[in-house]
């Protein structure tokens, strides 16, 4: 296929946006490419319109047989990433949180020139379509929060213990980011999820001429003319197809946004070397600077009448931030976040979850390939808890949350209460078909039982959590217990990240360009050098919008005018 000035790898929390924006003027042909199906917005499937993340669930809208390393010397385990239009925010939680100042402040430190806090609050201010903000909030993604009157009583309960602790109430945690406890902003309007692709990539997006998507073909390398990309190879319903462009837009993601390059033959040479491929650009960064979020979970019985309502299909409800105080540590490191619903069958409302976990870690990891080979997964290997100042304040975001738990105001709002094994959320508690029928009628029935009743089969199905006590002495569970607990987040930054040509992590330059590569970028979580402390779908989104204004050489609020390689 000939003739495209731009071609977007990958049509997630980015490349959606990406595709809306560089096909806006009329001026440019643009190419989106994704690897997995469409869903166009007369056609969204229901589980993923759903307020309650049902998507998350299906199989079908993830990435085949990948797998990571969550610590090192474990094995690797099963690790979720979205393969459907919209990407991530199509599958996830839809926490909608841009982070903090300090987030981007690191950024600036780290060479990504124009990313600093009061640089990027334009564009997080030009995405959000912010319902309960005070002032006028007119972008084009959907924000709300749960009024407080429909959060289950464990929540408020919580609320009213962090107040007792100095931690103050915010109203809006994006436009005064502080410590303190907060309704959660998630993506989303009354009814339906908000995605990319139902927001960017609309009806009238669609339509327009210089716009093609070709959903359901997976880029397998790139082609270049020296160091210069002219196109890329790709299989789309199992034939190879050539696409030949003037540009061509990375943004598959954290994971395989640098696989991609990494087979294309842009990384550390020695390592493309052993596997067989002819090195383009040495460059050492592609693939490494891996971070996540890990975080653990707390599973909570509720009582009738402190539930959330049945019918309102949600799941965040609120958060709070803290600061773990270490010296060297930036504020608002530690996270709670509370869920009100664990699944969409009767018996979701019935438990309740508090996660706890480390907003700004410094552990790195790495993607790296077992095989030239696009058939075969990227390794991936997040290397949690190998930066020792990680591990203190894991434990630290776990004990705060079992101390609010242990409040006796809120230890009366709940019956039970389970520290869950790692990787045990959401999905453990949903299992399809005829089965999962059966499993959600008997869960109905246990969690409404009487007291010994309700215990003993909890204590069944949970046998490997750890219960917590209600009057706070949760000694029996330890430091270990708690570390070893620990799971990733669909949260992976940094492997392509934004810095100085010198920098030898360094991927992509301040205008999203690779180093040493002509007309090839990268938009997406892999060029953040630094984490943020936020889920990061509205973080991404921001970049993508950012992105785009430099990449057309446009003037954006604060964005400096930049050439683009002809």
């Amino acid at each position: 296929m000939m003739g495209f000035d731009f071609m977007i790898i990958g049509g997630g929390s980015a490349g959606a946006v990406l595709a809306a924006r560089l096909s806006e003027s009329g001026e440019h042909s643009v190419l989106l490419v994704e690897a997995g199906d469409d869903t166009p917005p007369e056609r969204t499937p229901a589980d993923i319109d759903d307020t309650f993340p049902r998507s998350t669930l299906n199989p079908h809208y993830f990435w085949p047989g990948l797998q990571a390393t969550v610590v090192e010397g474990q094995a690797p385990r099963p690790y979720p990433q979205a393969r459907i239009m919209g990407g991530g925010s199509s599958i996830m939680g839809m926490f909608a949180l841009r982070g903090v100042p300090s987030d981007y402040e690191r950024w600036v430190a780290a060479g990504a020139a124009g990313l600093s806090w009061n640089e990027v609050v334009p564009y997080f201010r030009k995405i959000e379509s912010d319902y309960d903000r005070e002032k006028e909030s007119k972008g084009i993604y959907p924000i709300r929060r749960m009024p407080a009157a429909e959060w289950p009583a464990f929540v408020g309960a919580m609320q009213q213990a962090a107040a007792s602790r100095g931690y103050p109430y915010v109203t809006d945690v994006n436009e005064t980011p502080r410590d303190g406890f907060f309704a959660m902003p998630v993506s989303r309007d009354d009814n339906v999820r908000a995605t990319s692709a139902r927001s960017y990539l609309t009806a009238e997006v669609r339509s327009r001429k210089n716009l093609t998507i070709m959903a359901g073909a997976t880029v397998t390398r790139l082609e270049f003319e020296g160091t210069r990309v002219v196109g890329a190879q790709a299989i789309r319903q199992g034939q190879a197809t050539t696409f030949r462009t003037q540009r061509v837009i990375v943004s598959a993601g954290a994971i395989h946004s640098p696989a991609i390059l990494l087979r294309s033959g842009i990384g550390p040479a020695d390592a493309l070397t052993r596997l067989g491929i002819p090195v383009v650009v040495d460059r050492q960064g592609v693939g490494r600077n891996l971070q996540n979020h890990g975080y653990q979970f707390y599973a909570l019985t509720l009582p009738r009448g402190g539930r959330l309502a049945p019918y309102l299909r949600r799941f965040a409800v609120a958060g709070l931030r803290s600061s773990s105080g270490i010296h060297g540590c930036p504020s608002s490191d530690l996270f709670l976040f509370m869920l009100g619903r664990v699944s969409a069958r009767s018996f979701g409302t019935d438990v309740a979850m508090v996660g706890s976990a480390l907003y700004s870690p410094f552990s790195l990891g790495a993607v790296t390939l077992a095989s030239a080979d696009p058939a075969v997964s990227p390794l991936v290997d997040f290397r949690m808890l190998s930066d020792a100042r990680d591990a203190q304040r894991v434990v630290m975001a776990a004990r705060l949350a079992q101390s609010l738990l242990a409040e006796p105001e809120v230890a009366a709002s709940f019956g039970e209460a389970y520290l869950l094994p790692s990787g045990m959320a959401v999905n453990q508690f949903n299992k399809p078909g005829v089965k999962g029928t059966l499993l959600a009628a008997a869960a109905k029935i246990a969690l409404n039982a009487p007291g010994p009743v309700r215990r003993f089969a909890i204590g069944r199905a949970m046998a490997d959590g750890k219960p917590l006590a209600k009057d706070g002495d949760n000694s029996a569970i330890s430091d270990a217990d708690l570390l070893a607990s620990i799971a990733p987040m669909g949260h992976p930054v940094g492997t392509c990240a934004m810095g100085r040509a010198d920098d030898p992590r360094a991927v992509v330059d301040p205008g999203y360009q690779v180093h040493g590569v002509e007309n090839l970028f990268v938009v997406d979580a892999s060029i953040m050098p630094v984490i943020p402390s936020a889920n990061t779908n509205l973080p991404t989104l921001m970049v993508a919008e950012h992105a785009a204004d430099r990449i057309l050489g446009k003037v954006g609020p604060f964005a400096a005018k930049l050439e683009i390689t002809q």
